[in-house]
């Protein structure tokens, strides 16, 4: 349906569009309810109901005491399986991804936490049992994308630089190749859900954007599973792209 001029359904798709067509680039600071409302011919209030139409599409991100800023930015597009070859060459898997700008890695907890029964069944321990937890959180342009939270077998991981921040060239796979365990099959498990209360905050979710929720195992050449790791991936960042031979 065509909006009018003067109608708050016009001025929403307008600025969507702007959004969309890079009028209004990632990290742009948007138009004020008071300049939205002088250039659509809308009161101040139905202006900042437009502001917040477009908060809640997860297209702009207002921040406390300030103002409202473009959200999007160009899509991450995540292939797999190729992209968990990168550490044979010393980068680090994220570095694959498509999206270029300057990454870097934000609140990284590194310590013991107990085998969770998916964590204890795929490493052959008893729930409760402890292993190696890493944890971090992603973020891009000052927009975090992604939580990661990994688990190893404290056996392996425990006298390398697996329980370091800095894992070193290649990352966590390169360090479990040295010790004779080198990832050699993935599996990942995708699901589409609603954030939980505490991930809408740490990816500053607006309202109403869906995760997408990845549990990958890897597994060394005897078949054992090496590494558990669960990611949270805000849905409007990414594209995931898969690839296969028959």
């Amino acid at each position: 349906m065509t909006r009018k001029p003067g109608s708050a359904g016009f001025a929403t798709e307008t600025l969507r569009e702007r959004i969309l067509d890079g009028t209004y680039a990632p990290g742009d600071r948007m138009p004020s309810a008071t300049a939205i409302a002088d250039e659509f011919g809308i009161d101040r209030g139905t202006a900042s109901r437009v502001i917040a139409e477009l908060r809640n599409a997860g297209l702009v991100l207002t921040k406390p005491r300030s103002a409202s800023y473009v959200r999007t930015f160009e899509p991450i597009q995540r292939s797999f399986p190729g992209r968990l070859a990168v550490w044979q060459t010393g980068q680090a898997i994220q570095d694959a991804d498509s999206n270029k700008s300057p990454q870097s890695v934000v609140e990284v907890t590194i310590g013991e936490a107990a085998a969770t029964q998916a964590v204890a069944s795929v490493f052959g321990v008893e729930v409760g049992e402890p292993v190696v937890h890493r944890s971090r959180r992603f973020i891009s342009k000052e927009r975090p994308f992604q939580l990661a939270d990994s688990y190893y077998p404290r056996e392996l991981a425990h006298g390398t630089r697996i329980v370091y921040t800095d894992t070193g060239p290649g990352g966590v796979y390169a360090r479990l190749a040295e010790i004779g365990h080198a990832p050699v099959r993935f599996v990942e498990r995708l699901r589409a859900r609603m954030p939980l209360p505490a991930e809408s905050t740490a990816l500053e979710l607006p309202g109403g954007t869906p995760v997408v929720a990845i549990t990958r195992t890897a597994f060394d050449a005897e078949d054992r599973c090496v590494e558990v790791t669960e990611m949270i991936l805000d849905s409007s960042a990414y594209e995931l792209e898969y690839r296969t031979e028959i």
